[in-house]
């Protein structure tokens, strides 16, 4: 993807079904004709829609132009912030460390709140103290069965 700041972004309207056929048609006349156009984006959730990202707007028109299952295109421009959260998920597990409270939203434990003692970035996994169990309970977790409730206090040196 291209940078947020030179990127624009346009929602284009193609007939429900036929996104995949309009890349297709839109990946040969961007590499025939040689245009500035930096990503195509299909959302798997919104049937019948595709993003293009360009550098120049006045592209859009010269590469849709005469293109099958072309409905349109919405007016106006799209800004990277509404598609960031398309693009790129962070798995859960990158946001936890030691000494975090989390919160189980998954699996036996769903619902009680814990302190994780350790985490496996590798595996996705982290190892929690369950702190409503009578005991301390080591469990290791999926990390994507953990929602952050409290970051740790980061010791200061």
């Amino acid at each position: 993807m291209g940078s947020e700041s030179t990127s624009k972004f346009f929602v284009i309207r193609t007939t429900g079904g036929q996104e995949q056929v309009v890349i297709k048609l839109l990946e040969n006349r961007i590499r025939t004709k040689n245009v500035g156009v930096n990503s195509i984006l299909v959302l798997e959730n919104l049937k019948g829609y595709i993003v293009i990202e360009v550098q120049d707007a006045n592209v859009v028109y010269e590469v849709l132009t005469g293109i099958r299952h072309i409905r349109g295109q919405i007016k106006g421009e799209l800004q990277f912030k509404d598609i960031e959260g398309f693009l790129i998920k962070k798995p859960t597990v990158t946001e936890l460390s030691i000494d975090d409270t989390v919160e189980i939203i998954g699996g036996p434990f769903k619902g009680m709140k814990a302190k994780i003692t350790r985490v496996d970035y590798e595996k996705h996994e982290a190892t929690v103290i369950l702190l409503d169990a009578p005991y301390q309970l080591p469990v290791t977790v999926d990390a994507n069965y953990l929602k952050l409730v409290q970051k740790a206090l980061q010791q200061s040196t």
